[in-house]
């Protein structure tokens, strides 16, 4: 893997934690927010 590629895939980890981080946030139920973090791990994966 190129230099790029690991600085390029670096940034969408962080750009996708912190959507998630937003959506856990504005999450109300404690179900919605199990759920998001199933979605989540599904995405790192």
């Amino acid at each position: 893997m190129s230099m790029i590629e690991r600085i390029r895939s670096r940034r969408d980890a962080n750009r996708r934690a912190r959507a998630i981080e937003r959506a856990l946030r504005s999450a109300s139920s404690p179900a919605v927010r199990d759920e998001i973090l199933v979605i989540a791990q599904r995405h790192m994966h």
